[in-house]
């Protein structure tokens, strides 16, 4: 009797709140399924919405689970999920609406695009990308490391080094949380978006109507950047070139503050999608920067507005007094001290703070307006800052309009990432949380209803394809052949990631040649990259020359990380050639520094010589030069100190400074030393791991390989510390 009570005590003993996790089956069998978690409370509070919501999942050819729970960690989430992900029908996808734990993941900046603070140096909260990939990239491993003191809901956790190093999110998700910084009921405010969505998915809707909105500052202000976006979106949105309205380009220089100009776009009824291209903050949108000068008093002015901006700024961050800052710039700039006399004037600080205003959109905007596109695309940095009380795209989603999804950042993004990259996916009906699956990078998250598509006139099963037969070669070679463009891509998409024997590049090659479609010609280039081999050279040399701006500026940056010296004459021809081309310019320019110093300097020499004294030739021969200079001295080139290796007899902080400069700039021609470095062990055990680490970002490297190689056979032959040992493991997973 004892025992069987004593059985009976400890299955009353749960981790706080397993018990309460309670699962709706779906009502209607369809071939995929959907899950829809939602916290405890929440569900308590709108049941009604959250079934409407269900019902309506459903009709749209989904059955859909509805799981409750008093949510105590992502832990607990995730098993949920996987749970479900082992039951028939298949899982396609999530969303989590509510109050559900954020995984704030550490140790997998490769995985973002562009985030590389110092986990060492900042703190927790700061050096964390919050990220749903912790619930939809099952086949990820993490280690808990603890929860956060002041933000309970935010739980850190570390990629395990030896988990799979690569995204490949088996599903999609999405996020309804209400930004609680606008202030009103939230439980009434995710109910309104719930029946909104209910009424949006009983509309017919086929994508015909988009704008494009491209911000100062953004992709060096690149005109041939912003004009070849067409190239795309034509491919992508093929029923939206009707008229002057159903296609739109916009630019920050077609107004002193085009943002009143977007509110008027944003407004539109007809609108299908938004695309922003812009710099962005968690609780701002960048668009302009106001007026330009208009003659010498205008440019006085405008010299002064920002002198004045930069002292109040200085000001805030406590670096002085006033009268210590404003001496500053008077001996640094050589001014009177009356020069000053206005700053605080406040007729001045009001015209200034209205100035400022009118060249960003920001939540008091965002609060007093009703959205309507359907689909908002941020590509700017912390727009989808879900993690906080306020941020930009859950404003867009919470109020009275049509806007129903949108796609944004939790933390900084890079500029040159291709964005819209199988946009068109969305044209032929595929949900937006399946098209930003297939592009998913760390920080990238769709903020609200993932399961949102745009009808279609004649009905297919590419799907259902996607989801239930992803490895049918026969199947994805026949959709390569469709005359639809990012149909193309997705098959070949498809095709390389079942190719285990890595025979795919020759043709993807062959397409790169070959195929008139700007979007397929970039996603070959893109899978090509995968294999970082003599086709991959070859994509990256023709790239360099590609009708499509996007693709030379891809092929740029691949040229710096791939490093062949084969490379070398076409980008520096290139560089020299297309000055029109700013954006493929500055990243051919930063592409010189990675590629053997001597070998460019050889060839920019011989470029010089033929050059003329006719007046383009002779401005070249100086643009030669001055270059020479830059890549041979070390007084103009710092990038020659970090090229080199960090001596042991210089202090920990600057041998790690150095090596952590390396994962921005991987200096191929260097790797004997890297690798000698990681073996060595005169050196501290933290910078052997910051070693292995910057070796991990040599993933396009013409060696890499050589480099996998190396550090397998230093595994084999033993006798490293066991935390250098982890990191070396985990860069020959990344190099794979």
């Amino acid at each position: 009797m004892k025992n069987w009570i004593f059985i009976f005590m400890i299955s009353m003993i749960t981790l706080p709140g397993y018990g309460k996790v309670k699962v709706q089956k779906p009502k209607m069998k369809h071939p995929t399924a959907f899950a829809i978690l939602v916290d405890e409370v929440t569900y308590e509070k709108i049941p009604g919405a959250i079934e409407a919501y269900r019902d309506a999942i459903e009709k749209d050819g989904l059955s859909a689970y509805i799981v409750s729970g008093n949510w105590e960690s992502p832990d607990q989430v995730r098993k949920e999920i996987v749970a479900l992900s082992r039951r028939k029908p298949v899982l396609e996808g999530i969303v989590l609406v509510g109050d559900i734990p954020v995984a704030m993941i550490r140790n997998a900046q490769h995985l973002t695009t562009a985030f590389k603070m110092d986990e060492e140096a900042f703190p927790f909260i700061e050096s964390s990308v919050p990220s749903d990939r912790f619930y939809d990239d099952l086949h990820l491993t993490f280690d808990f490391i603890r929860r956060d003191s002041v933000h309970p809901d935010y739980f850190y956790y570390k990629l395990r080094e030896d988990s799979p190093q690569q995204l490949q999110p088996a599903l999609y998700s999405g996020r309804i949380k209400y930004p609680e910084a606008k202030g009103e009921d939230k439980y009434k405010a995710i109910a309104e978006y719930l029946y909104k969505v209910v009424r949006e998915k009983q509309e017919t809707n086929e994508l015909d109507c988009f704008t494009s909105f491209t911000g100062n500052a953004y992709n060096s202000e690149c005109l041939l950047a912003w004009m070849d976006e067409r190239l795309a979106l034509e491919e992508n949105f093929p029923l939206a070139w009707k008229n002057s309205r159903t296609a739109k380009f916009l630019n920050f220089r077609m107004a002193d503050y085009m943002k009143f100009h977007l509110f008027d776009e944003l407004q539109r009824d007809e609108l299908d999608v938004m695309l922003f291209h812009e710099h962005g903050a968690p609780d701002q949108q960048y668009i302009c920067e106001g007026p330009a000068p208009v003659g010498m008093n205008g440019y006085v002015k405008g010299i002064k507005a920002a002198i004045y901006n930069e002292v109040r700024k200085e000001v805030r961050k406590g670096k002085g007094t006033p009268e210590e800052i404003q001496d500053y710039f008077i001996q640094e700039y050589d001014l009177e001290k009356h020069f000053f006399d206005d700053l605080y004037h406040p007729e001045l600080l009001k015209a200034d703070s209205i100035a400022n205003a009118n060249t960003g959109i920001v939540l008091e905007d965002l609060k007093q307006m009703n959205t309507y596109p359907r689909f908002v695309m941020f590509d700017a940095c912390y727009n989808g800052s879900f993690h906080l009380p306020g941020y930009v795209a859950g404003y867009y989603i919470f109020n009275d309009g049509k806007t129903i999804v949108a796609q944004g950042n939790s933390r900084n993004v890079l500029q040159d990432r291709w964005t819209i990259e199988m946009i068109g996916l969305l044209s032929q009906g595929i949900r937006v949380g399946q098209w930003n699956r297939l592009i998913a990078t760390l920080e990238g998250h769709i903020i609200g209803d993932p399961t949102f598509r745009f009808s279609v006139a004649v009905p297919h099963t590419l799907a259902l394809d996607i989801v239930k037969n992803p490895a049918d070669r026969q199947l994805w070679e026949k959709y390569s052949r469709s005359a639809i463009p990012d149909v193309q891509s997705l098959a070949w998409r498809m095709l390389a990631d079942q190719d285990e024997r890595h025979e795919l590049s020759p043709r993807l090659l062959k397409l790169f040649r070959e195929s008139p479609c700007n979007s397929v010609r970039m996603e070959a280039l893109k899978l090509l990259s995968r294999y970082a081999n003599d086709d991959f050279v070859e994509a990256i040399r023709l790239g360099l020359y590609d009708a499509y701006e996007l693709i030379r500026r891809n092929a740029a940056a691949y040229a710096g990380k791939c490093g062949d010296p084969r490379l070398i004459g076409d980008v520096v021809r290139v560089w020299l050639n297309t000055p029109e081309s700013e954006r493929v310019n500055d990243v051919l320019q930063s592409a010189l520094y990675l590629l053997p110093v001597e070998k460019v300097t050889e060839e920019l020499k011989t470029l010089q010589k033929s050059a003329t004294t006719v007046t383009p030739f002779a401005l070249r021969q100086r643009q030669i030069g001055e270059m020479i200079g830059k890549l041979t001295d070390k007084k103009q080139n710092r990038w020659l100190d970090y090229a080199e290796i960090p001596k042991a007899t210089l202090s920990l902080k600057k041998q790690i400074s150095m090596i952590r400069y390396i994962r921005n700039n991987p200096f191929h021609f260097n790797v004997e030393a890297y690798l000698k470095l990681l073996g060595n062990e005169a050196y501290d055990k933290e910078v052997r791991i910051h070693m292995a680490e910057a070796l991990g970002w040599f993933n396009y490297s013409y060696r890499r390989d050589e480099i996998r190689t190396a550090m397998e056979k230093m595994l084999e032959k033993g006798g490293l510390p066991e935390t250098v040992q982890r990191e070396v493991c985990q860069t020959i997973n990344r190099l794979k």
